[in-house]
């Protein structure tokens, strides 16, 4: 029973699931934005202005501007943003931004998919992990252009957590690529 769980979760599904799920929805973020709403719940009340008169009676509430959804940012705003700073028309930004997120999703189902391909499973996950890093590698040249140092700090890592678990794929399930790389470095100590 153990044998048969370690192998049903193994450390390279349980990988390749994260990916999956992580390009998939992150894609999705894209198409489903949730719309920007004043929050007006009392919890939510930020500063309030308190009547001069002595009898701190308010006459104001400060409320915050929340995205609502099933999502909690708005991509299309902070993409049109990007845009604008560059004189870039909105409508650009709109189809970057939505070629990117299907690029995303089809990345998503890529990983999803390799993990019920059974010959080919080991091609599709090294193809899907090169094509996360490049996406990542491009998403941290657009961070740069932008100046959005939160968003370049987010990228980078996940290019490193890309880059680590592609490695570590290399070394549990080798191929002719890594074969050819191990046998040139073992060569090369002995």
């Amino acid at each position: 029973m153990i044998d048969k769980l370690n192998k049903l979760f193994s450390g390279i599904t349980i990988i390749i699931t994260f990916w999956g799920l992580f390009w998939l929805l992150n894609g999705l973020d894209k198409f489903y934005n949730g719309s920007f709403q004043p929050n007006l719940e009392p919890f939510s009340t930020n500063a309030v202005l308190i009547s001069p008169d002595g009898e701190n009676r308010i006459i104001y509430e400060l409320h915050p501007m929340e995205t609502i959804g099933w999502f909690g940012i708005n991509r299309d705003a902070k993409m049109i943003g990007y845009f604008n700073r560059l004189g870039i028309n909105k409508q650009i930004a709109l189809a970057c931004l939505y070629f990117l997120a299907s690029v995303e999703v089809i990345v998503g189902i890529g990983f999803i998919y390799a993990l019920f391909a059974r010959e080919k499973r080991n091609k599709i996950v090294r193809l899907t992990f090169k094509i996360s890093m490049a996406v990542f590698f491009g998403f941290s040249i657009f961070d740069i252009l932008f100046g959005d140092r939160m968003e370049l700090w987010e990228h980078g890592t996940f290019l490193i957590l890309a880059t680590i678990h592609y490695v570590y794929i290399l070394f549990a399930v080798p191929g002719k690529e890594f074969d050819q790389i191990r046998d040139k470095l073992l060569n090369r100590s002995q």
